[in-house]
């Protein structure tokens, strides 16, 4: 099972839209944020996220990726310098993982912002992250 979840921004909650005017532009230019907090993932983090971005790409989901290194020290940030669709921060004052956290969730511009965990062992699905974004679509339908 991956470890991702979907929060809104802010408070951090399960499963809830962000405010509308959190940004103060109205409707989100994105629909869907996707934070990535790291602290040295090695090998795994450009991987994990090119199949996050195909499967976003594959089922038309506007979103935008942000990768956060919570005081990771090897290296793994240059090998998404070449993607476009990927913002990434290296704060020196950013140094843990809830650090990262913030700090991506911060910067996001969607209307939904997902968290996926790199670091642990278990393999990212990206499935899973999109099934929890249309789960929260429906349920804020349900509630209008």
């Amino acid at each position: 099972m991956t470890v991702a979840h979907l929060i809104a921004v802010p408070p951090f909650v399960v499963a809830g839209p962000a405010p509308r005017d959190f940004w103060s532009r109205g409707q989100a230019a994105v629909e869907f944020t996707v934070v990535i907090p790291f602290h040295n993932p090695g090998a795994s983090l450009r991987p994990t996220v090119e199949r996050l971005a195909e499967t976003l790409y594959a089922q038309n989901i506007s979103f935008e990726m942000i990768a956060v290194s919570g005081g990771s020290i090897d290296g793994s940030e240059h090998s998404l310098a070449d993607l476009p669709w990927i913002r990434v921060i290296n704060d020196p004052d950013v140094r843990d993982k809830g650090a990262a956290l913030q700090t991506g969730a911060a910067a996001a511009q969607g209307a939904w912002v997902g968290v996926v965990d790199v670091d642990g062992d278990a393999e990212v699905d990206p499935y899973e992250l999109i099934e929890c974004l249309h789960r929260a679509r429906e349920n804020e339908a349900a509630l209008v």
